[in-house]
Protein backbone atom coordinates (compact mmCIF):
# COMPACT_ATOMS: atom_id res chain seq x y z
CA UNK A 1 0.00 0.00 0.00
CA UNK A 2 1.15 3.20 -0.67
CA UNK A 3 2.25 6.05 1.86
CA UNK A 4 3.26 9.42 1.60
CA UNK A 5 5.22 11.81 4.50
CA UNK A 6 3.64 15.16 5.46
CA UNK A 7 6.19 17.95 6.13
CA UNK A 8 8.56 15.18 6.48
CA UNK A 9 6.51 12.73 8.88
CA UNK A 10 5.57 9.49 7.35
CA UNK A 11 2.04 8.78 7.58
CA UNK A 12 1.69 5.16 9.49
CA UNK A 13 0.24 2.35 7.62
CA UNK A 14 -2.15 2.18 10.12
CA UNK A 15 -3.97 5.04 9.14
CA UNK A 16 -4.01 4.00 5.52
CA UNK A 17 -5.51 1.33 6.59
CA UNK A 18 -7.76 2.87 9.21
CA UNK A 19 -9.50 5.04 6.21
CA UNK A 20 -9.82 1.99 4.26
CA UNK A 21 -11.76 0.43 6.22
CA UNK A 22 -13.52 3.25 6.57
CA UNK A 23 -13.96 3.37 3.64
CA UNK A 24 -14.85 -0.19 2.58
CA UNK A 25 -17.86 0.05 5.43
CA UNK A 26 -18.96 2.95 3.84
CA UNK A 27 -19.55 1.36 0.39
CA UNK A 28 -20.61 -1.82 1.84
CA UNK A 29 -23.63 0.08 3.67
CA UNK A 30 -24.22 2.06 0.49
CA UNK A 31 -25.63 -1.33 -1.18
CA UNK A 32 -21.90 -2.04 -2.76
CA UNK A 33 -21.34 -5.49 -2.62
CA UNK A 34 -18.05 -7.63 -1.92
CA UNK A 35 -17.34 -7.69 -5.86
CA UNK A 36 -18.05 -4.67 -6.46
CA UNK A 37 -15.51 -2.81 -3.50
CA UNK A 38 -13.16 -5.44 -4.50
CA UNK A 39 -12.74 -4.01 -8.29
CA UNK A 40 -12.73 -0.58 -6.84
CA UNK A 41 -9.97 -1.47 -4.25
CA UNK A 42 -7.03 0.45 -6.12
CA UNK A 43 -9.38 3.78 -5.84
CA UNK A 44 -10.39 3.19 -2.36
CA UNK A 45 -6.83 2.76 -1.39
CA UNK A 46 -6.07 6.04 -3.15
CA UNK A 47 -8.61 7.62 -1.70
CA UNK A 48 -7.80 6.51 2.14
CA UNK A 49 -4.04 7.56 1.64
CA UNK A 50 -5.70 11.23 0.51
CA UNK A 51 -8.29 11.09 3.80
CA UNK A 52 -5.18 10.28 6.10
CA UNK A 53 -3.48 12.76 4.57
CA UNK A 54 -5.94 15.27 5.12
CA UNK A 55 -6.72 13.85 9.16
CA UNK A 56 -2.72 14.50 9.42
CA UNK A 57 -2.82 17.97 8.29
CA UNK A 58 -5.85 18.64 10.56
CA UNK A 59 -4.05 17.36 13.12
CA UNK A 60 -0.83 19.10 13.04
CA UNK A 61 -2.94 22.43 12.83
CA UNK A 62 -4.76 21.63 15.92
CA UNK A 63 -1.84 20.70 17.84
CA UNK A 64 0.30 24.11 15.89
CA UNK A 65 -2.75 26.27 16.67
CA UNK A 66 -2.88 24.36 20.49
CA UNK A 67 -6.72 24.54 21.00
CA UNK A 68 -7.54 24.36 24.76
CA UNK A 69 -8.98 20.94 25.64
CA UNK A 70 -10.83 20.45 28.85
CA UNK A 71 -10.40 17.61 31.44
CA UNK A 72 -14.41 17.70 31.21
CA UNK A 73 -14.16 17.66 27.67
CA UNK A 74 -12.07 14.38 27.24
CA UNK A 75 -13.80 13.20 30.11
CA UNK A 76 -17.37 13.40 28.01
CA UNK A 77 -15.29 11.51 25.47
CA UNK A 78 -14.60 8.71 27.58
CA UNK A 79 -17.83 8.25 28.18
CA UNK A 80 -19.07 8.06 25.14
CA UNK A 81 -16.53 5.50 24.15
CA UNK A 82 -17.18 3.51 27.60
CA UNK A 83 -21.18 3.26 26.20
CA UNK A 84 -19.65 2.23 22.81
CA UNK A 85 -18.17 -0.74 24.27
CA UNK A 86 -20.55 -1.78 26.82
CA UNK A 87 -19.46 -0.49 30.12
CA UNK A 88 -15.98 0.38 31.88
CA UNK A 89 -15.24 -3.72 32.26
CA UNK A 90 -15.04 -3.73 28.25
CA UNK A 91 -13.44 -0.10 27.88
CA UNK A 92 -10.36 -1.88 30.28
CA UNK A 93 -10.42 -4.72 28.38
CA UNK A 94 -10.11 -2.63 25.17
CA UNK A 95 -7.48 -0.35 26.42
CA UNK A 96 -5.21 -3.32 27.20
CA UNK A 97 -5.94 -5.23 23.87
CA UNK A 98 -4.59 -1.87 22.20
CA UNK A 99 -1.55 -1.93 25.18
CA UNK A 100 -2.72 1.34 25.67
CA UNK A 101 -2.93 2.87 29.51
CA UNK A 102 -5.56 5.59 30.38
CA UNK A 103 -3.62 8.66 30.30
CA UNK A 104 -1.86 7.59 26.85
CA UNK A 105 -5.57 7.23 25.68
CA UNK A 106 -6.74 10.12 27.24
CA UNK A 107 -4.34 12.70 25.60
CA UNK A 108 -5.06 10.41 22.05
CA UNK A 109 -8.62 12.26 22.74
CA UNK A 110 -7.68 15.43 23.64
CA UNK A 111 -5.87 15.06 19.63
CA UNK A 112 -9.29 13.98 19.10
CA UNK A 113 -11.39 17.37 20.70
CA UNK A 114 -9.03 19.79 19.11
CA UNK A 115 -9.32 18.79 15.89
CA UNK A 116 -13.41 18.60 16.46
CA UNK A 117 -12.56 22.13 17.66
CA UNK A 118 -10.63 23.07 14.42
CA UNK A 119 -13.29 21.61 12.53
CA UNK A 120 -16.01 23.43 14.05
CA UNK A 121 -13.92 27.02 13.65
CA UNK A 122 -13.34 26.33 9.70
CA UNK A 123 -16.94 25.85 9.40
CA UNK A 124 -18.43 29.02 12.09
CA UNK A 125 -18.80 30.57 8.79
CA UNK A 126 -21.76 28.44 7.37
CA UNK A 127 -25.22 29.31 7.88
CA UNK A 128 -28.10 27.02 8.75
CA UNK A 129 -29.96 25.89 5.11
CA UNK A 130 -32.87 28.10 4.31
CA UNK A 131 -36.55 26.65 4.31
CA UNK A 132 -36.05 27.18 0.67
CA UNK A 133 -33.00 25.02 0.36
CA UNK A 134 -34.85 22.45 2.47
CA UNK A 135 -37.93 22.73 -0.16
CA UNK A 136 -35.44 23.40 -2.54
CA UNK A 137 -33.66 19.76 -2.50
CA UNK A 138 -37.42 18.21 -1.73
CA UNK A 139 -38.39 19.02 -4.72
CA UNK A 140 -35.64 18.73 -7.14
CA UNK A 141 -35.20 14.72 -5.66
CA UNK A 142 -38.59 13.44 -5.81
CA UNK A 143 -37.66 9.96 -5.98
CA UNK A 144 -35.70 9.88 -2.89
CA UNK A 145 -38.56 10.29 -0.51
CA UNK A 146 -41.38 8.03 -1.81
CA UNK A 147 -44.58 8.57 0.02
CA UNK A 148 -43.39 11.29 2.07
CA UNK A 149 -44.13 14.89 2.47
CA UNK A 150 -42.17 17.72 2.98
CA UNK A 151 -43.41 17.93 6.74
CA UNK A 152 -42.19 14.40 7.05
CA UNK A 153 -38.30 14.42 5.71
CA UNK A 154 -37.91 18.37 6.60
CA UNK A 155 -35.15 17.49 9.46
CA UNK A 156 -33.86 14.95 7.55
CA UNK A 157 -33.15 17.00 4.47
CA UNK A 158 -31.99 20.07 6.19
CA UNK A 159 -29.46 17.95 8.44
CA UNK A 160 -28.52 16.14 4.64
CA UNK A 161 -27.47 19.73 3.41
CA UNK A 162 -26.08 20.84 6.95
CA UNK A 163 -23.81 18.29 6.34
CA UNK A 164 -22.75 18.89 3.20
CA UNK A 165 -22.09 22.29 3.32
CA UNK A 166 -19.66 21.24 5.78
CA UNK A 167 -18.07 18.54 4.21
CA UNK A 168 -17.28 21.44 1.51
CA UNK A 169 -16.02 23.96 3.80
CA UNK A 170 -13.69 21.52 5.36
CA UNK A 171 -12.45 20.25 1.63
CA UNK A 172 -11.81 23.77 0.97
CA UNK A 173 -9.52 24.32 4.32
CA UNK A 174 -8.20 20.55 4.10
CA UNK A 175 -7.01 21.93 0.41
CA UNK A 176 -5.43 25.40 2.21
CA UNK A 177 -3.42 23.20 4.40
CA UNK A 178 -2.14 21.14 1.60
CA UNK A 179 -1.43 23.91 -0.09
CA UNK A 180 1.35 25.00 2.62
CA UNK A 181 2.57 21.56 3.28
CA UNK A 182 5.12 19.68 1.56
CA UNK A 183 3.88 16.20 0.62
CA UNK A 184 5.84 13.21 -0.60
CA UNK A 185 4.03 10.29 -2.42
CA UNK A 186 6.18 7.43 -1.14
Amino acid sequence: MKTAKVNGVKIPSEAIKFELERLVRFYASHGFGTDEIRKCLPDLEEKALEQAIGAKLLLDQAALLDMPVSEAEIDAEVEKVVSQVGGRENYAKALEAQRLDEMSFRRELAKGVRVNKLVEKACSHLDDPSEEDVAGFFTNNPGSYPGKTLVDVHDQIKELLRHDARGRALETYVAELRAKAEIEYL
